[in-house]
């Protein structure tokens, strides 16, 4: 059981720590903007824009805290103690830069509205519920995707397809799983509260919304295979990271293959 004072103190650490880190990389995208970044630094600056997509900050909103360095300064690899490579940018497609993977991007101009407008419904279903298991409440921040035109349509969401549209930013030996999104789903106490004896009304209000996400879920018909996604299972990634804080998403497909979703993230020490 941890101490209440202590888990305040960790939220609001993380917190602040996010809101740094938000405030650097806003630094960093101004300074590329003005062609004054640092030229010494040692990862590649992503560029600015890529065939009529643009950097976005706001589109890495709600993986911020999951970049954040959660451990000491030595032992440390690249990722520098986070589940989300610290050095990861999002352009307004929503994809993501990864310093020395690919990006590219060809996407339609209308698939990019339909991704951010879905994504931005979810969210406000969602808006008040916070992850179950986890140190430190979050809220669900839109998140998606969208798929190149060459990119192939995906029948279900995987991990092996999370870990793809993460574009490398995935701490390699993380846990991935996947769950049909559903109650009583392996992954449903994960994201759900669960102990309606004692959180009520707040448990009818919270459960009562992912049960009205659900629903929704079953009236779209430009989404489908809609899915719980848990990244990270709380233990260390590995002796180099020392990673706390994970992302936790709601995503379906597209019919052209795109993830939509929303992303919060679980603080798990």
């Amino acid at each position: 059981m941890h101490d209440e004072a202590y888990l305040m103190s960790r939220r609001a650490s993380i917190a602040i720590a996010a809101g740094t880190l938000y405030m650097g990389f806003r630094y960093f995208y101004n300074m590329s903007k003005s062609g004054e970044e640092n030229q010494t630094s040692r990862f590649e600056a992503p560029p600015e824009s890529v065939n009529g997509c643009q950097l976005m900050m706001e589109r890495l909103k709600p993986l911020l805290p999951c970049m954040e360095c959660c451990g000491p300064d030595y032992p440390r690899d690249a990722w520098n103690h986070s589940c989300i490579h610290p050095h990861t940018a999002a352009y307004s497609c929503g994809c993501l830069y990864v310093p020395g993977n690919p990006n590219q991007h060809d996407h339609d101009a209308n698939e990019v509205a339909l991704c951010e407008a879905l994504s931005l419904e979810m969210a406000a279903i969602l808006k008040g519920v916070s992850v179950n298991l986890s140190e430190g409440a979050s809220n669900f921040d839109p998140l998606f995707f969208t798929a190149n035109r060459s990119a192939l349509k995906h029948k279900v969401v995987s991990a092996e397809l999370i870990r793809s549209a993460f574009n490398g930013a995935i701490y390699p030996s993380a846990k991935i799983s996947v769950a049909k999104l559903e109650e009583n789903c392996p992954l449903w106490e994960s994201f759900v509260w669960s102990d309606g004896e004692i959180l009520e009304p707040e448990f009818e209000e919270n459960i009562s919304k992912w049960r009205i996400l659900i629903n929704w879920f079953k009236t779209q018909t430009q989404l489908h295979s809609p899915v719980f996604v848990e990244v990270g299972d709380g233990n260390k990634l590995s002796e180099m990271n020392f990673g706390c804080v994970f992302p936790r998403l709601v995503v379906a497909l597209t019919n052209t293959g795109s993830l939509v979703g929303v992303c919060a993230h679980a603080v798990q020490t």
